[in-house]
């Protein structure tokens, strides 16, 4: 969900005026496009190791991951609605930050280097944030946690589901951000703990050393939600066994979805939150089908 840091709180606060847009996109796209090439190539070397070992990841059904998204929403929506104290609040999204990225960082670094050295590294960089949370520890993490998780995940999903889960959940996305708008209210918990499952997107380079505790209401910052990354490479991955030509062909079409998100974030008369998903589901899924004609 491309949002302004913080204009989650828009009848309270009126939002800073974005200033170099275009700068501030193409950070957002880097980091975008960086955490799916580096997703694929993860996703192309498990595939590879899996047919030297003639070994076969176990298939997940579309109705097995809707009913553990449906479970782990409903567990976060009701402990965000329930839990009254910000500061137990903000341990549980902080919990729920270092398992996620910890968990999928662990396992793309495994891929890459000796296990006990991947381990060392994602130990020191959730011990950094913890310890010092900034913008540029955040990205990381949540780059290596999206990653992990979307490589080896997306492997276990068929494109076909993958597709359909991209349309349901652009539904959802639409939902949860204008008719519920618990999407926007739990957004506003997660920055308010500083424990925020997607990526910041600031102004400049230079903003990549700030402090996350300069992340408030009204500021300049951008977020990308985790979902609007992870669903995507969701579809790249799972072509991985296709070819990995096909996997990029969607990367680029779900860039372009980011851009028209982008644009119809700053052309907006009144700026408010939207949801990033649909468009860049919907570009994503034009690109597969054209992987599905060459």
């Amino acid at each position: 969900m491309p949002a302004d840091n913080e204009k989650q709180g828009q009848t309270e606060v009126t939002p800073a005026p974005i200033q170099n847009p275009w700068r501030i996109f193409a950070i957002e796209a880097f980091l975008f496009c960086l955490t799916l090439l580096l997703g694929i190539a993860t996703a192309f070397k498990i595939n590879e190791i899996l047919e030297i070992q003639k070994f076969t990841i176990p298939q997940i059904s579309f109705w097995k991951f809707i009913v553990y998204f449906l479970l782990a929403t409903l567990l976060i929506f009701l402990i965000s609605y329930f839990l009254k104290f910000k500061k137990g609040k903000g341990v549980f999204f902080k919990g729920i930050f270092v398992l996620a990225t910890f968990w999928g960082g662990t396992l793309l670094l495994s891929c890459w280097m000796p296990d006990l050295l991947g381990l060392i590294l994602m130990i020191i960089l959730v011990s950094w944030w913890l310890k010092k949370p900034s913008i540029l520890n955040q990205d990381l993490c949540i780059i290596l946690g999206i990653a992990g998780m979307g490589s080896i995940l997306g492997l276990s999903l068929t494109p076909q589901i993958v597709v359909l889960l991209l349309i349901i959940f652009s539904i959802y996305d639409f939902i949860a951000v204008y008719k519920t708008k618990h999407m926007v209210r739990i957004a506003k918990e997660m920055i308010e703990s500083k424990a925020i499952l997607a990526l910041v997107v600031p102004p400049n380079i230079l903003g990549l050393r700030e402090s996350l505790e300069k992340i408030k209401p009204g500021g300049k910052l951008l977020i990308l939600g985790g979902g609007d990354i992870v669903f995507p490479l969701l579809l790249c991955a799972s072509l991985i066994p296709f070819g990995i030509l096909n996997s990029l062909i969607v990367a680029v079409f779900a860039l372009i979805g980011l851009l028209v998100g982008f644009l119809f974030f700053l052309f907006q008369k009144v700026r408010q939150p939207i949801p990033a998903l649909p468009p860049i589901a919907f570009f994503s899924i034009i690109g597969f089908l054209i992987t599905r004609l060459i």
